[in-house]
């Protein structure tokens, strides 16, 4: 059996059931075998769940993961819109780089954000600058773009503050 993280109840139940079935069908394994070792990965408030199950109850996998996934679906990660990302701001003090990865923590929680949106959001929640007007200067058309040009940004950057840490350090 391949190794799959155990659900406890809590977090995603469909991520989980998909992430089962797919290592299930890499493996060949038939439907009845299926159903035998989904408890498997189960564990805490899941495992009860599935021990309060009727016995002989449940006849197919598939109607194993529609009661499985109709009684965990709170723990769902539902997606967010593309228009969250426009609420991220850089910060006045705070770095491209922490900018960044901020946004892009975001953006993998958001629904189908095609590059243009990315790009559009990004933009609008720099802070006034050098590289928010090479931006407009070069108009880039995707993320991937945005972050190479923000790479030699975020160099500088680095360099500036070690500088100015190497500075206040010596002035003290």
């Amino acid at each position: 059996m391949p190794h799959i993280d155990s659900y406890d109840g809590v977090k995603d139940p469909l991520d989980h059931l998909e992430t089962f079935k797919t290592l299930m069908h890499l493996q060949g394994v038939a439907n009845e075998i299926m159903c035998r070792a989904f408890p498997t990965t189960l564990k805490g408030a899941a495992r009860i769940w599935f021990c309060q199950l009727t016995l002989s109850s449940i006849s197919t996998f598939k109607e194993l993961s529609a009661q499985f996934t109709s009684h965990f679906i709170g723990g769902h990660r539902y997606k967010k819109s593309t228009t969250c990302l426009m609420n991220i701001k850089q910060r006045e003090d705070g770095t491209l780089r922490s900018y960044i990865t901020r946004f892009n923590n975001k953006a993998l929680s958001v629904d189908e954000a095609n590059d243009k949106i990315l790009v559009a959001a990004f933009t609008n929640g720099l802070r006034k600058g050098k590289f928010l007007f090479s931006l407009y200067k070069n108009d880039p058309k995707t993320m991937l773009d945005v972050l190479y040009k923000a790479t030699k940004y975020m160099n500088i950057e680095d360099a500036m503050l070690a500088r100015e840490d190497k500075l206040r350090k010596r002035g003290k």
